[in-house]
């Protein structure tokens, strides 16, 4: 179960990040119309951005299997749950710092922070589902 989840979450992730990435770029610029500007260079990033998505799917099937009797609910339940406390420890933790920091359009933050929560539910769902939790 392990290795199917690791497997599915990394495909995912990777096709969630590009999905919501443009899709957020696209809603940020409509939004504020400002154009969102990338770094440039990407392709010399694909690579690290892909070793970034296994390693991160990894740590998130591992957690998941550590804690999961733990976590509070059943089936679909657990999943969200789990979702929750993922997007809380990771995408909502970050999008405060990144405000904290840096200047960042408010509403490039909101519309991450968003599109974050429902990649976390997804994905926390599909290990759920895997790992046939009841």
């Amino acid at each position: 179960r392990f290795l199917l989840a690791w497997i599915v979450t990394t495909v995912l992730f990777l096709v969630l990040d590009v999905l919501f990435g443009t899709l957020g770029g696209y809603l940020t610029a409509n939004i504020t119309g400002t154009p969102i500007q990338g770094s440039g260079g990407i392709e010399s990033k694909i690579f690290t951005g892909f070793l970034f998505e296994v390693i991160n799917s990894f740590i998130l099937v591992l957690v998941y299997t550590i804690i999961h009797p733990s976590i509070p609910g059943i089936g679909l339940v657990k999943g969200i749950s789990y979702g929750f406390i993922v997007w809380a420890l990771r995408v909502l933790m970050w999008a405060f710092s990144t405000y904290m920091m840096f200047e960042v359009s408010p509403v490039l933050l909101a519309i991450t922070t968003i599109l974050g929560l429902i990649e976390i539910l997804i994905l926390c769902v599909v290990i759920t589902v895997i790992y046939k939790d009841n």
